[in-house]
């Protein structure tokens, strides 16, 4: 190589290494280039917008959304100002039933013995001597009976009483004299019922197929409350196993266990729900909903992350029941605003628990809901329900925005849009 190429050389390599200098430089000073860097920071806004609900409505009275007759729970009640009780009619039983296995079958021709079985769900742990009365039920029970339908039945001696308290003290959870039993589930508190019934207690009565229809009072020393399982509650509701004589063929008399599901349950309840009125309400027997339309800002809508959102009413009237009856509302996003009808989306729903205690400011949660709105363009209306539905005499009243000074306020933290240079 030349003297001349030498020298070409060494100046193209101090060339790129003054190049490669200067871009380690700007790359490692970033501060050295403004034109490229934003000059604003992330932000938060914490605000309250008084005006964002409008339009807000309740629906569900008289009827309900869900009724006793298709609640999750019995609710059986006896406190000041407030009386429920659990009703159900089991299904028919066959004349003819299969035995030993066989696929030969043989008449019914009597009753050793019965067994009812009750899933108790909830109750009130601070009542003391809770007490369930069984009483016989004409079969013509049905979603149109009213409590004071009832009150014949419901007058006359029970067909058998249980002391809770009682039978939880005893060994082995099972009375040896009227061969009641109990199982607890620790896990889930709830505590399964057996009681033992003979045939003259609950005859089988071939006319009828074998129907039977209860009744349960509940009492206590004070506040006696608790919820059964129903059918609709994932097989907890009430079972009766019947313990029956079948003939084998005309040889012999055997035994054979044959399970009548509920037909029908429910429970009748007095007084009378209050109408809906100008509060919006949330809860209760039958159920209500309330719906609220909201006006968001558009630059909240649109190009903002929200952090948090509540909304705050200020209570209309004061929580009636024990601790046990506490509650949560769900928040729901609608698909499609139809009113009382709207269809509810499940995908992101927002839950506040609801203690039963002095009220002023009630907040329910609804962060999950108004994040999901600024993701797609979907009506801003939402719908608020209780949880367990149907089976909770608690209900919220609300002010709704009807009453100005008190009329319910959203409260957002959201951080606006981050501006970036071009």
């Amino acid at each position: 190589m030349t003297r001349q190429a030498r020298g070409g050389a060494l100046c193209a390599a101090l060339g790129l290494a003054v190049l490669l200098t200067a871009c380690t430089e700007k790359l490692l000073a970033p501060g050295h280039c403004p034109e490229v860097c934003s000059t604003f920071a992330l932000t938060m806004t914490d605000t309250i917008l008084p005006l964002a609900i409008y339009e807000d409505s309740s629906f569900g009275r008289p009827v309900g959304y869900i009724s006793p007759h298709n609640a999750t729970g019995l609710v059986a009640k006896s406190v000041p100002g407030r009386e429920s009780r659990p009703i159900f009619r089991t299904i028919p039983i066959p004349s003819r039933i299969v035995v030993n296995g066989d696929t030969a079958t043989g008449p019914v021709v009597g009753v050793d013995s019965l067994r009812l079985t009750l899933t108790i769900t909830a109750r009130d742990t601070a009542a003391h001597n809770l007490t369930l009365s069984l009483y016989a039920m004409p079969l013509t029970i049905d979603s149109t009976t009213a409590f004071h339908d009832l009150d014949g039945p419901f007058g006359a001696a029970p067909v058998r009483t249980v002391n809770l308290d009682t039978l939880l003290a005893r060994p082995g959870l099972k009375d040896p004299v009227t061969g009641d039993s109990a199982l607890v589930d620790n896990s889930t508190r709830r505590i399964i019922l057996l009681l033992a019934l003979d045939s003259a207690q609950a005859p089988l009565v071939t006319a009828d197929s074998g129907k039977l229809a209860f009744g349960i009072r509940i009492s206590a020393d004070s506040r006696a409350s608790a919820t059964l399982g129903a059918q609709e509650s994932n097989a907890f509701g009430p079972v009766v196993t019947w313990f029956l004589k079948v003939d084998s063929l005309g040889a012999k008399t055997i035994k054979a266990t044959r399970l009548a599901q509920p037909a029908f349950d429910g429970f009748v309840f007095d007084p009378p729900a209050l109408p809906i009125g100008s509060a919006l309400v949330v809860g209760g027997v039958p159920s209500a909903r309330t719906m609220l339309r909201m006006a968001l800002p558009r630059a909240i809508r649109d190009s903002s992350r929200v952090i948090r959102a509540t909304i705050e009413f200020e209570a209309a009237a004061q929580l009636e029941g024990t601790a046990a009856d506490s509650f949560r509302v769900v928040a729901h996003p609608v698909i499609a605003d139809f009113g009382a009808k709207s269809p509810l989306s499940n995908a992101r729903t927002d839950t506040t628990w609801i203690a039963v205690v002095p009220l002023d400011t009630v907040r329910i949660d609804v962060t999950r809901v108004l994040a999901y709105w600024t993701t797609n363009t979907q009506a801003t209306t939402m719908m608020l329900r209780q949880l367990p539905e149907g089976a909770v005499f608690a209900e919220l009243r609300l002010h709704s925005s009807v009453v100005f000074a008190q009329r319910p306020k959203l409260h957002l933290t959201y951080a606006p849009r981050y501006p970036v240079s071009p």
